[in-house]
């Protein structure tokens, strides 16, 4: 499996360019293109947010979309304000389910890309 360094998107093993960002993925390292895993180090960072924070605030503030909104996910976390709204509060199963998730995931990431703990 091969990732791209710029932007963390899976790539195909022949693959010379980010079929995402369009930047060359590796350097061959010697007549034969083997190409080296590029560094993953902006992916694998650490989050400063707490997961446990983003799960509970889902699963008690869902509705809202609270915890999406610390987690940075702002996209999903207007999408879970505008579903509950206009479902009259029975769209809050979806904050309720998705902060389960969350709690559950193992390399649960913010909107950065971060690993969250």
């Amino acid at each position: 499996m091969k990732f791209c360094k710029f932007c963390g998107a899976e790539c195909k093993e022949d693959a010379t360019f980010c079929p995402e960002c369009g930047k060359q993925i590796g350097e061959p390292t010697n007549s034969v293109n083997v190409y080296v895993q590029p560094d993953m180090t902006p992916n694998n960072q650490k989050s400063s947010r707490s997961k446990i924070a983003a799960g509970l605030l889902q699963i008690f503030l869902g509705c809202f979309g609270i915890g999406r909104f610390y987690t940075g996910h702002t996209g999903i976390a207007i999408a879970q304000l505008i579903v509950s709204l206009c479902s009259c509060g029975i769209g809050s199963i979806w904050g309720f389910i998705d902060g389960i998730v969350i709690l559950c995931t193992n390399n649960f990431r913010d909107a950065e890309g971060k690993i969250m703990e």
